[in-house]
């Protein structure tokens, strides 16, 4: 999680947008930091099941809070094959050894083994090493955590550290390279190698004398390339085109024109509750309606979901993935040596902040999983989403990072052709509470209830009339706010195609990059890249007169240093 952090941080402090590019950071005035601490370790969880049963883990049942030290007791008291221990006699085992380490009798309302307070505590006491193993499920592994190390001790102890975000349980580990499926470093257990590696035996003789020489440091070296690499991100970005270049193919090299638009409607919920003393939440945006249009190379189509539909965001989702087989089917090069972009680009606008934080909950399930995130947390600019047996990924992302508009409407005037137009719905006068009766009317809203009370705005009698045009066409308002939330995602498609094409012309393909500023910068080297011969010949040629050093050039040039020596009093005499 915390390397998913860093690289979120680092991308977002790379991309730039418009808004950035008016501010100016002078100083950091405030900063938060979270620390998670691990919960006390004690009495046995739910979650325990599956670990159980294998036969690496070794498990004591006990009703008080004892598992670090019955896990211990396997330390002490290891069995043999003539001598197995039962659970009485580690439970009584385990008491003697907190009463020993911490100089107290063990007492039954014991919270249990504290890692912050009491792990360094006993590692010197029993002179020993600790090394923490969890188990993550996605995939379904066990890795190493953290170890807890005391100089010269090659005792080891390992134990499996079950968490399920209020309690804790601990077991011990009887083989690690069977559970994890790695072996460890022996000296400062900090590098892991694969067993099945053929050169597990090679790769682990040099580690660890590097590990010795280093005294267990990690130090990282920069080799530099043997011969320096032009800068030509449009070539090098793409690895698309960068092998049809290599082959001499670039006539076949094809933007990404095949995609899907969304648009998510949602209904305000105010809740007024406060959190400490100087945050609160006012309200909160519940979704209603979802939309969403395809655009295929056999042509264009779109569909609808609204909050009358039970998990209508997950039904949603559902046909997305469905329909994005065909997307991805259409962008597909016809050679599939050919490397190339399979994720199939979800565009909604201004998405990032409302959109995806809306479906952030939804787009994690049995069926489908989120395999990348780039972005804060308030922020998405790019989400990958997986489905588990089709294999197909959702790449949501925000239009707005392709462009200025910070409206549709402005979008859509600049780059549309002129044959959509936003369309008009009384989204302050729909609420959480008279949705449900408003949206069952069969008559258009009236001329009031287009009122922005926020803008201090009303709706102008020829918009009025045009909007009730539109109306008129519609059985009831729910028909007609499905028609507006597909013309919110149709609108988008002559903007999205205009800049593709635009941005092709420098052989650049805008849906596979991740911004603007990426996109302008591989466009700058374009650019500067288009006259370039790779066949041609470059060698410099100087034109400047060479210079003959005399002996008489040569005695002025001294008797002028001398001379200003003398003007600034410096001593010449050793010059």
């Amino acid at each position: 999680m915390y390397k998913q952090y860093l690289r979120t941080v680092i991308g977002s402090m790379q991309e730039r947008t418009n808004s950035d590019t008016h501010e100016k950071i002078v100083s950091i005035f405030s900063i938060t930091l979270f620390v998670f601490r691990y919960p006390l370790a004690g009495a046995a969880i739910p979650s325990l099941k599956q670990h159980i049963k294998r036969r690496e883990i070794y498990y004591v049942d006990c009703k008080v809070n004892l598992c670090f030290w019955t896990a211990y007791s396997f330390i002490t008291m290891p069995n043999t094959k003539d001598k197995r221990w039962n659970v009485c006699s580690r439970i009584a085992e385990a008491k003697r050894i907190f009463s020993r380490i911490n100089g107290v009798e063990f007492r039954d309302n014991y919270q249990g083994f504290d890692f912050v307070g009491d792990i360094y505590n006993f590692i010197n006491k029993e002179q020993i090493n600790v090394h923490m193993y969890t188990f993550e499920d996605n995939p379904p592994h066990y890795e190493l955590t953290q170890n807890y190390l005391v100089n010269d001790s090659d005792k080891q102890f390992n134990i499996l550290f079950i968490n399920d975000g209020i309690n804790a349980h601990i077991m011990y580990i009887s083989d690690v390279e069977a559970l994890t499926g790695f072996r460890y470093c022996n000296i400062y257990h900090k590098q892991a190698f694969r067993i099945g590696d053929k050169n597990l035996q090679v790769q682990m003789r040099n580690h660890m004398k590097k590990c010795q020489r280093n005294d267990g440091k990690i130090i990282k070296k920069v080799i530099l390339e043997k011969f320096a690499k032009p800068f030509v991100p449009h070539i090098l970005s793409n690895k698309t085109y960068k092998y049809l270049l290599a082959n001499n193919l670039t006539h076949l090299f094809k933007p990404t024109r095949y995609y899907i638009t969304y648009d998510i409607e949602t209904l305000e919920k105010k809740v007024n509750e406060k959190f400490g003393d100087s945050s609160q939440v006012t309200a909160t945006l519940i979704p209603y309606t979802i939309a969403s249009t395809i655009k295929l190379a056999s042509g264009i189509h779109s569909f609808y979901q609204d909050i009358r539909t039970d998990d209508f965001l997950d039904k949603w989702l559902e046909q997305l993935f469905e329909e994005a087989k065909q997307v991805k089917k259409d962008n597909k090069y016809i050679d599939e040596s050919i490397p190339q972009y399979y994720e199939v680009p979800v565009i909604g606008f201004n998405s990032a902040k409302f959109d995806a934080s809306v479906l952030f909950k939804n787009l994690k399930s049995k069926d489908w999983t989120i395999s990348k995130y780039l972005g804060q947390n308030t922020v998405a600019k790019q989400i990958v989403v997986k489905h588990q047996s089709s294999s197909i990924q959702l790449r949501f992302v925000d239009f707005k990072i392709y462009s200025m508009q910070h409206k549709l409407k402005d979008a859509v005037r600049d780059f549309g052709n002129g044959l959509y137009k936003k369309g008009r719905f009384p989204h302050e006068f729909i609420n959480i509470n008279n949705y449900m009766n408003e949206l069952n009317k069969s008559e258009p809203f009236p001329i009031e209830a287009f009122d922005n009370k926020l803008r201090n705005k009303k709706i102008s009698e020829v918009k009025y009339k045009k909007y009730l045009v539109e109306a008129a066409k519609h059985k009831t308002r729910w028909d007609y706010l499905k028609h507006y939330n597909i013309l919110d995602t149709r609108v988008l498609i002559e903007p999205i195609d205009y800049l593709i094409e635009l941005i092709f012309k420098y052989n650049v393909d805008m849906l596979a990059d991740i911004s603007m500023s990426q996109c302008s910068n591989a466009i700058k080297y374009s650019m500067e890249y288009n006259g370039f011969d790779i066949n041609g010949d470059y060698n410099c040629e100087s034109t400047d007169k060479s210079i003959e050093i005399t002996q008489n050039y040569w005695r002025a040039k001294v008797e002028s240093y001398i001379e200003q020596d003398n003007k600034k009093d410096r001593d010449s005499s050793n010059n």
